[in-house]
């Protein structure tokens, strides 16, 4: 999947993936995965409605 990302943001998934490699409270990583998840669904959101934006669609 990475192929397909230009070479920064393949940068960013390298080190923030090492800095999660690199976490052993697992506090910690339910902070981190929870923030991903959240941050996830937004540019989900974003995408989405960006897409309907651009085709003209508007929801009810």
């Amino acid at each position: 999947m990475s192929e397909t990302l230009p070479l920064s943001r393949q940068f960013a998934v390298e080190a923030q993936g090492r800095a999660i490699d690199a976490c052993t409270d697992i506090e910690d990583l339910r902070r981190i995965s929870k923030s991903l998840l959240e941050l996830w669904q937004m540019q989900a959101s974003f995408s989405e409605a960006y897409g309907a934006e651009l085709l003209s669609f508007h929801k009810p």
